[in-house]
């Protein structure tokens, strides 16, 4: 009979795995729950302790118990002389893997998964505030409780706006971008994109994509162009303040700014700089500079 693998869980399923399917998992893998006091206890167990034989770790969110110190995004990288030579597997729930340390882990044999299931729920909440930017949603729904009922009738009379037949930018035209363009493209806004070597292969491949999506040169280009933008796209040394404070001022007055990638990606003192000069009159973000 065959050795049962030994999973590290770490993270509650609680919210997150249905329970049938936690329970399959459970009879499947000899899982251990990540109950760890500190990092330092947890290295330790991988070369001597509990896990010094584990297959796999699955990390499946940052809800620990009371007192246990947080694993946090780049933890691979401060682990990885620590992990035992059984791991043969890391699954990380979550899109986003660029803090980690995939490299180190792919020379230690160690193949590294991300979760790309979630591309069009990341989408549908990129959707919303999209429509959130051009309504001005949360302005209005804080009103009306406060009891602003008149106030915010007359204000929003005056400056929500309605994204039908706007133009939109997606930068980024990976799973997330492509579902968001075909979102917005339902909404009757008008999609722009970065032209890039193999995105006119995408479209070419991806059938679903809206058509036809306005190309330009680059994304200075595009920005003069368009009456929202949104960020869907990794986050690397390239595209650390991808939106920059230069970049701002090649944008026409009344932009909106959506962000469902990384907060980096954004020079955050220069948008708030944006909104205070009119620049930008609406933001929408899903993600922040520290998280």
């Amino acid at each position: 009979m065959s050795q049962t693998l030994k999973i590290l869980v770490i993270g509650s399923p609680a919210g997150v795995v249905p329970d049938a399917v936690w329970a399959d998992f459970c009879s499947r893998y000899e899982t251990i729950m990540y109950e760890f006091p500190t990092l330092d206890e947890f290295h330790e167990s991988m070369r001597t302790g509990t896990c010094s034989d584990i297959s796999g770790i699955m990390r499946i969110g940052i809800n620990l118990p009371p007192g246990i110190e947080k694993i946090t995004l780049g933890w691979t990288k401060r682990a990885l002389s620590h992990f035992p030579p059984s791991l043969k597997m890391m699954v990380n729930f979550g899109h986003g893997f660029e803090s980690e340390d995939v490299a180190g882990l792919d020379a230690r044999g160690i193949a590294f998964f991300n979760t790309t299931g979630g591309s069009e729920a990341t989408a549908v909440v990129a959707t919303y505030l999209i429509i959130a930017a051009f309504r001005q949603l949360s302005k209005y729904e804080r009103m009306l409780r406060e009891g602003q009922f008149l106030p915010a009738l007359r204000q929003s009379a005056q400056s929500a706006t309605d994204p039908y037949g706007r133009k939109l930018g997606v930068v980024g035209m990976g799973p997330v971008g492509r579902a968001i363009a075909r979102q917005a493209a339902a909404l009757g806004m008008e999609i722009h994109c970065v032209d890039r070597p193999n995105l006119r292969r995408l479209i070419d491949t991806h059938r679903d994509l809206p058509a036809p999506m306005v190309l330009h040169r680059n994304l200075r280009a595009l920005v003069g162009k368009v009456d929202c933008l949104v960020l869907a796209c990794s986050y690397s040394s390239d595209t650390h303040h991808l939106l920059s404070r230069e970049l701002f001022g090649e944008m026409k007055k009344g932009m909106r700014i959506v962000n469902v990638a990384r907060g980096k990606c954004v020079d955050e003192e220069a948008l708030c700089d944006a909104i205070e000069n009119g620049t930008v009159s609406g933001v929408g973000l899903d993600v922040h500079y520290n998280e």
